[in-house]
C-alpha cells in the first residue's frame, strides 16, 4: 500500500509502529506530533496522530499504547506551558479534562497547531485551510535543527555545524581551486621559509657548545654572518609570499562576491520578504571576507602548521627522545580544553553576527530615508535607536571578548608551562651531568620547542576561527544554496504574446496560514483596458505580483494566450510586460540610462522617443545636462511626478505586450496626473492594460473593471454594469465624487 507523506515534527517512534500499521491499515493521519516525554514526566517517546475525526495518542501509560478521542466529544484542545515542558489537553463535553501527552517546548509550536487544528474543526472552519496552517508551522519547526538548534537556509536542510563540514569547506575550497597555482607557490615558499626558521636554533646550540668554548673569533663571525644570509633570505622570501597571497585572496573573494550578487538576482520574491537589505549587503562585504580568511587559512596556514609540527617533531626526536615526551604533556589538556571552547564560542559568534547585521539593515533603513528623518524631526530618535543596536553588539561582543581572549591566553599559559618542564627536567640532566646532555643541546631543545607550541597553539585556537566562519559561511550558503526562482519553461519561447490573459481557480497565501487571494476567476481579453479597485491590503497588488511570476506557489492556474504561465521561458515572458510602478525606482546614473535600463543597445533616437510618449522630454530638456544629468540615490533631484514620467519611458522602451501600472498617479498632483494620464493613453493604444487605482479618475478609459474585497473578487464588469449594480464600486464613486466636488468648491472659495 502506498502512502502519501504525511507532516510530523519527528518520525514516529519505531515501538509505536506495529499499533499503528494496525490501526491505519486503510487510512491515514492527517498528521503527526511526536513528543519527547512520557505522561509521568520522564525522558521517553510519545505521539498524536490527527485524523478527519479524532486524535490518536500514543503512550506507554495507556493499556493498549494508544487512546482514540473523537473529535465530537471535546469541546475545546489546548496546550497547557508549565516549567520545563507542556502538555496537550482536551477538555471533554462532559466537563472533563484528558491529558493525552506530555512534550518538552521543541514541540510546543506544532502542538499548537494541532490545538488550533480541532478548534477549527469545532467551529466549522474549512478542513484544507486549517491544514494549510499546520503545514506552515512544520515548515518553521523543520527550518531549525532539532540537535544545535541552529536556522537552517530551508526546511528540512542539512546543518552544516552538525553535519554539513566537509561540505561548507568544499565549497569555498572551490572558489580556491582555480587559482590553485599561486597557493601552491605561496605554500611552498611557506615550506621553505619554514625550513629556514629551523636553521638557526641549530646553529645557537652550535655557537654555545662548540664556537664559544673554543674562543675562535672568525668561526664566530662565520656563523654570525650565515644565520643573517639564513634571515635575510627567510624575509625576502616571505614578503613575497605575503604578496602572492594578498593577490590570490583579493581574486577568490572577488569570485565570491560576482556569485553571491549573481544569485540574490535570481533569489525568489518570498526569500527577500523575509531577508532584510541590510542582512544581505553584510554577507556580500563582510561575511565574504571571513570565508577569504578562513579559505587562506585552511589552505596556507594550516598546511604550513602542520608541516612546522611534523618538522620539528622529528628535529627533537633526533636530539633527545625523552625531552620529547616532557613537552608533550600539555597536549592532551590543550586538546580537551579546546573542543570545550568551540562548543561555547559558537552560539555566541552566531548572536554577534545578527547583532551586526541589525546594524546594517537599520543603515539602509535610514540613510536613504534621510528627508522622512528630517520632515519628522526625528534625528535624536534615529540616533539613539541606532546607539542602541551598537550597543547590544557590544554587550554580545564583550560577552564573546571574553571567551575568545581568555582562551587563547590560557593556551598559551598551558603551552609556556611545556617550556619549564623541559628547563626543569633538562636543566636538571645538565647538572647532573647525565650522558648526552649538554647546556647547548638544552638551549636548542628549549628554542625549537617554543616554536613547536606554535603550531599547537595554532590548531588550539582554530576553533575560534572556526565557529566565527561558520556563522558566516551559514549566511553565504543561505544564498548560495537558496532555490532559484522556477524557470519550467526555459527556452519555451512563443512567436508573439498577445495579450489574453485568464486566472482560473487561483488561491494564493504567504505563510499557508492565511489566505491572500481566495477562487480568483478572471478573463481579460486581448486589448482590455481593465481597472483593479479595492480597499488598501485586499489583495490588487499581489493579484499582479501573481501575474508578474514574483510568486510561484498558488493553487490553480494562470494562462497567457491560453498557455500557462509556468510554461514560458520566464526571461521572455516578463520582458513582455511594461510595469510602471506607484513608487519608481531611479538607479544613481543618468537620466538616458535610467530610461534605457533593461533594453540592450538603444539608440538616442529610441530614447527620445520614449521620452515625448511619457511627456518627460519638456522637463528632461530644463535639466542642467538633460539627458547626461545624473540622477541622485533613488531619483533625488527629480519630483515624483518626473519619477514617474520616467518610469512610463523606461517601459515604452520594452514595447510589452502587457502594461500593469500600480497606482501610477496616487502620489502626484493635478496638473501632472494630467501629464501622466496623457502619456498612459499614448501607451496603451492596442495593449492589454491592467491599472490598479484609488483614483478612479485614472480609470476613464477602462472597458472592465474588477473590484477586489477581502482576497476576493466582489464585483466583475464595465463601469456601466457596476454602477446599475449599487454594489461596491458604486459606493467608491460616490465617495471619491463627493470628494472631489469639496475640493473644487474650496478652489473656487480660495480656502486653503
Amino acid at each position: 500500500m502506498t502512502f502519501m507523506k504525511i507532516s510530523s515534527n519527528k518520525p514516529l517512534p519505531e515501538k509505536f509502529s506495529k499499533k499503528y500499521n494496525e490501526l491505519f491499515d486503510n487510512e491515514q493521519p492527517l498528521f503527526i506530533v511526536t513528543g519527547d516525554l512520557t505522561l509521568d514526566g520522564a525522558y521517553g517517546e510519545s505521539a498524536l496522530c490527527f485524523t478527519a475525526d479524532s486524535i490518536y495518542a500514543f503512550d506507554d501509560s495507556y493499556p493498549e499504547e494508544y487512546e482514540r478521542v473523537m473529535y465530537e466529544d471535546v469541546k475545546e484542545a489546548k496546550v497547557k506551558r508549565m516549567y520545563g515542558n507542556a502538555t496537550f489537553d482536551a477538555y471533554l463535553n462532559g466537563g472533563s479534562k484528558k491529558k493525552l501527552i506530555r512534550f518538552t517546548f521543541a514541540a510546543a509550536n506544532v502542538a499548537d497547531a494541532g490545538a488550533d487544528f480541532i478548534n477549527g474543526i469545532l467551529d466549522g472552519a474549512d478542513p484544507a485551510e486549517l491544514l494549510d496552517a499546520v503545514e506552515g508551522s512544520f515548515l518553521k519547526q523543520r527550518s531549525f535543527c532539532p540537535k544545535c538548534g541552529r536556522k537552517l537556509p530551508s526546511p528540512d536542510a542539512e546543518c552544516i555545524n552538525c553535519k554539513g563540514k566537509g561540505r561548507m569547506i568544499t565549497k569555498f575550497a572551490s572558489y580556491a581551486a582555480p587559482f590553485k597555482k599561486g597557493l601552491i607557490v605561496s605554500m611552498l615558499l611557506s615550506v621553505f621559509t619554514t625550513g629556514m626558521s629551523l636553521i638557526p636554533p641549530y646553529i645557537t646550540g652550535y655557537m654555545v657548545d662548540k664556537v664559544l668554548p673554543s674562543r675562535e673569533m672568525s668561526m664566530l663571525i662565520r656563523m654570525i654572518l650565515i644565520l643573517l644570509a639564513v634571515y635575510i633570505l627567510q624575509y625576502t622570501v616571505s614578503a613575497f609570499r605575503s604578496y602572492i597571497l594578498r593577490i590570490t585572496g583579493d581574486k577568490i573573494i572577488i569570485g565570491m562576491k560576482k556569485d553571491i550578487y549573481a544569485k540574490a538576482q535570481y533569489l525568489p520574491m518570498s526569500f527577500y520578504d523575509k531577508t532584510s537589505t541590510g542582512s544581505v549587503i553584510n554577507r556580500v562585504n563582510s561575511d565574504t571576507s571571513v570565508i577569504q580568511n578562513f579559505v587562506l587559512r585552511i589552505t596556507q596556514d594550516a598546511v604550513v602548521q602542520f608541516f612546522t609540527l611534523v618538522g620539528i617533531l622529528i628535529i627533537m626526536i633526533c636530539l633527545n627522545w625523552k625531552l620529547t615526551l616532557f613537552s608533550l604533556l600539555p597536549i592532551p589538556l590543550v586538546v580537551i580544553i579546546g573542543r570545550f571552547f568551540g562548543k561555547k564560542i559558537g552560539p555566541r559568534y552566531m548572536r554577534l553576527w545578527r547583532r551586526g547585521s541589525a546594524i546594517n539593515t537599520l543603515l539602509t533603513d535610514t540613510i536613504p530615508g534621510i528627508r522622512v528623518i528630517k520632515a519628522f524631526t526625528n534625528e535624536k530618535s534615529a540616533v539613539d535607536k541606532y546607539d542602541a543596536y551598537n550597543d547590544e553588539w557590544l554587550r554580545e561582543d564583550n560577552q564573546v571578548a571574553k571567551i575568545s581572549s581568555i582562551f587563547p591566553a590560557f593556551m598559551t599559559f598551558l603551552v609556556t608551562c611545556g617550556s619549564l618542564i623541559i628547563w626543569f627536567s633538562g636543566g636538571s640532566f645538565v647538572i647532573s651531568g647525565a650522558k648526552g646532555f649538554s647546556t647547548g643541546l638544552l638551549v636548542s631543545f628549549v628554542s625549537y620547542a617554543s616554536m613547536f607550541y606554535n603550531p599547537v597553539n595554532f590548531f588550539a585556537n582554530f576553533s575560534d576561527t572556526y565557529q566565527n566562519t561558520l556563522a558566516s559561511a551559514e549566511k553565504i550558503l543561505d544564498i548560495l544554496d537558496a532555490e532559484p526562482e522556477h524557470d519550467f519553461g526555459k527556452g519555451n519561447i512563443p512567436d508573439r504574446i498577445k495579450g489574453k490573459i485568464e486566472f482560473k481557480n487561483v488561491n494564493f497565501s504567504f505563510d499557508r496560514s492565511k489566505k491572500v487571494l481566495s477562487n480568483i476567476n478572471l478573463t481579460i481579453e486581448q486589448g482590455d483596458i481593465v481597472g483593479i479597485v479595492g480597499t488598501t491590503g485586499s489583495g490588487k497588488s499581489t493579484l499582479i505580483n501573481l501575474l508578474m511570476r514574483y510568486y510561484d506557489e498558488y493553487e490553480g492556474d494562470i494562462f497567457i494566450d491560453g498557455k500557462n504561465i509556468k510554461d514560458i521561458d520566464i526571461g521572455y515572458y516578463r520582458n513582455q510586460i511594461g510595469f510602471v510602478q506607484q513608487e519608481p525606482l531611479m538607479f544613481r546614473d543618468t537620466v538616458f540610462n535610467n530610461i534605457a535600463y533593461g533594453s540592450s543597445n538603444p539608440h538616442v533616437e529610441q530614447i527620445l522617443a520614449a521620452a515625448d510618449i511619457a511627456n518627460a522630454h519638456g522637463f528632461i530638456s530644463r535639466l542642467p545636462d538633460g539627458y547626461d544629468t545624473l540622477v541622485g540615490e533613488r531619483g533625488i533631484g527629480l519630483s515624483g511626478g518626473e519619477k514617474q514620467r520616467l518610469s512610463i519611458a523606461r517601459a515604452v522602451m520594452k514595447n510589452p505586450s502587457i502594461l500593469i501600472f500600480d497606482e501610477a498617479t496616487a502620489a502626484v498632483d493635478s496638473e501632472t496626473e494630467h501629464l501622466i494620464q496623457e502619456a498612459i493613453e499614448r501607451l496603451i493604444r492596442g495593449r492589454t492594460t491592467l491599472m490598479i487605482a484609488h483614483r478612479l479618475s485614472t480609470l476613464r478609459n477602462a472597458n472592465k473593471i474588477v473590484v477586489v474585497d477581502k482576497g476576493e473578487i466582489i464585483e466583475c464588469g464595465t463601469p456601466d454594469e457596476l454602477m446599475a449594480l449599487k454594489g461596491k464600486y458604486y459606493k467608491l464613486i460616490q465617495i471619491q465624487s463627493m470628494g472631489e466636488q469639496l475640493r473644487r468648491k474650496k478652489e473656487e472659495e480660495n480656502f486653503e
